[in-house]
């Protein structure tokens, strides 16, 4: 298990983020999925790839976070290898390449976000195919290097159910076994997190945090 670096969060997923699995992070914008991303990169002391298709990747709050932790900001930011694809076909390309990049040296492959240049494409419904080889790049990823792969979703509003739901939500539901959503809540700086699909642990439980310098912290420590 990969430590979130939150006590709660942790217990929530029932000991952090599973090695082997693909994870689902979505929530609206600026609820933490990214900053929750690179903090576990942060703690999991082995490399990190990072497919950062948002341009959200930011290597001055990552030495922020690590030197809130006493960690050293030059060589946590080295075990970070990031990738940024311009568009879908090249977010194609750098995510199959990466079956000869990841090996033993590195924890964790985090893609923030899957679905950005999916969105971006005038003809989407001919692409959730392309999509799902995507992840199942990613699983095959996951599983032979028996590490934990975190996905982060952006989300839309549906109308007809009056609710926001995670982009090409069936397509990435069925790779994904694990899915924690991220939301805002009107007090300012705190955020929920609900765990809507777990392996083993009970669905629909939720837990608070909050967002500072140091990165994703317990409400009340």
């Amino acid at each position: 298990m990969l430590s979130t670096g939150s006590r709660k969060l942790d217990e929530l997923l029932g000991g952090g983020f599973a090695p082997g699995v693909l994870t689902q992070i979505y929530g609206p914008y600026a609820t933490g999925k990214t900053t929750l991303a690179v903090q576990t990169g942060i703690l999991s002391g082995k490399k990190v790839a990072y497919v950062d298709t948002e341009g959200g990747f930011s290597p001055e709050r990552l030495k922020q976070m690590a030197e809130a932790r006493n960690l050293d900001p030059e060589e946590t930011l080295s075990r970070f290898i990031l990738f940024t694809p311009a568009d879908f076909k090249e977010q194609r390309r750098i995510i199959g390449s990466l079956k000869k990049v990841v090996d033993d040296s590195f924890s964790l492959v985090v893609v923030d976000s899957i679905t950005a240049h999916y969105r971006a494409e005038e003809n989407r419904m001919g692409l959730l195919t392309d999509l799902s080889r995507q992840l199942q790049v990613l699983l095959w990823i996951a599983r032979k290097q028996n590490i934990p792969v975190l996905v982060i979703n952006q989300v839309h509003y549906d109308s007809k159910l009056e609710r926001t739901r995670p982009v090409a939500e069936q397509t990435l539901g069925y790779r994904c076994k694990d899915i924690l959503r991220l939301d805002k809540l009107p007090k300012p700086g705190l955020r929920l997190a609900i765990l809507e699909r777990h392996r083993f642990r009970p669905e629909g439980t939720m837990v608070y945090f909050r967002i500072t310098e140091k990165g994703i912290e317990d409400v009340g420590e």
